[in-house]
């Protein structure tokens, strides 16, 4: 397993390195840039104020040398100067990359402690009403894009019923900037991420749950008598939830790089919102810092998942 881990780990370096040069080349493809997106259309004297601060920023040198000074830079830990906060990019990721990872902490775990076990329940009596119900109600969340429910969560627990916090990531007053603090502002953002995954987990778990508890020796351990309530607990449920261990590895990756819109809309100070923010100025090193995270996030995710697999289900052996 160490040497699969390995190799796994030095197999992202290209990808990686691809991704990177991707994302740099559509930067640089898309019209307009940041200098246009920082300085006043106002000001006299504009073109040379222009060229100054292009040069300044090595933008006027050949795109694989820009690319070329970023990597470098980045070996060092140095992600560069962001054009439109005007702050070293390493100080922006840092809070934001702690705001979304309680944000994809949280998710998941809603996701667990409701998907898991209502796809269970549903397993344990299948085509009854408590059934049909939950399948019609997850084709209706399903069905709806996400976004739509998150406005809906905004307008009644948080504008009407002042339950949750509407936007930002921290508060005011003594819990200001606490653990607890960033739980709760990033507690109603979980909420509608969770919303749409929980209907698939429920579907993935009934699935798995019926097909196992129709095979041979789930069969034979019912003919010796065994109680219904062993049989799903040591026969049905471990081996129905290999599949389901192994879509978290790779949706904690997911959750991470895909919060973005989320993050936008209850302006939660994430890797998302500083993503968007930053793609509105055509802050470049901004772009190139997050896209890179979210890969690595990604990518990592992937290999959690294979590890867990491989934990879960004893058949397979990576050597």
């Amino acid at each position: 397993m160490a040497t699969y881990i390995v190799r796994r780990l030095l197999g992202m370096i290209p990808m990686l390195f691809a991704i990177t040069v991707f994302v740099f080349l559509m930067m640089h493809l898309a019209p307009g840039n940041a200098i246009d997106a920082m300085i006043d259309p106002r000001i006299k004297d504009l073109a040379a104020l222009k060229q100054t601060l292009i040069q300044q920023n090595g933008l006027d040198k050949p795109l694989p040398v820009q690319y070329w000074n970023w990597l470098v830079n980045v070996f060092h830990g140095n992600f560069g100067w962001s054009f439109g906060q005007h702050q070293q990019v390493n100080q922006l990721l840092g809070p934001a990359l702690y705001n979304t990872l309680i944000l994809a902490v949280l998710s998941e775990i809603l996701i667990l402690v409701i998907g898991v076990p209502v796809g269970i329940w549903q397993a344990r009596r299948p085509y009854g009403k408590f059934d049909y119900s939950v399948s019609t109600i997850s084709f209706v969340l399903f069905s709806v894009p996400y976004f739509v429910f998150a406005i809906f969560l905004i307008y009644l627990l948080a504008i009407h019923w002042h339950i949750f916090p509407a936007q930002n990531s921290t508060g005011t007053g003594p819990l200001a900037g606490t653990f607890v603090d960033h739980v709760w502002h990033a507690l109603l953002p979980a909420i509608a991420i969770a919303l749409t995954f929980n209907t698939v987990y429920s579907r993935y778990t009934r699935g798995a749950m019926l097909d196992v508890s129709r095979q041979d020796y789930v069969r034979t351990a019912r003919a010796k008598g065994i109680y219904e309530n062993v049989v799903y607990r040591k026969h049905v449920f471990r081996n129905a939830m290999i599949p389901i261990v192994t879509q978290l590895g790779f949706d904690l990756g997911g959750l991470l790089g895909g919060s973005i819109i989320i993050e936008g809309l209850f302006s939660y100070q994430g890797m998302g919102y500083l993503t968007i923010t930053a793609v509105s100025q055509r802050d470049y090193p901004v772009i190139m810092a997050t896209s890179l995270i979210f890969a690595v996030c990604v990518l990592l995710g992937n290999l959690v998942a294979d590890i867990l697999n491989a934990i879960a289900d004893p058949r397979i052996r990576y050597n």
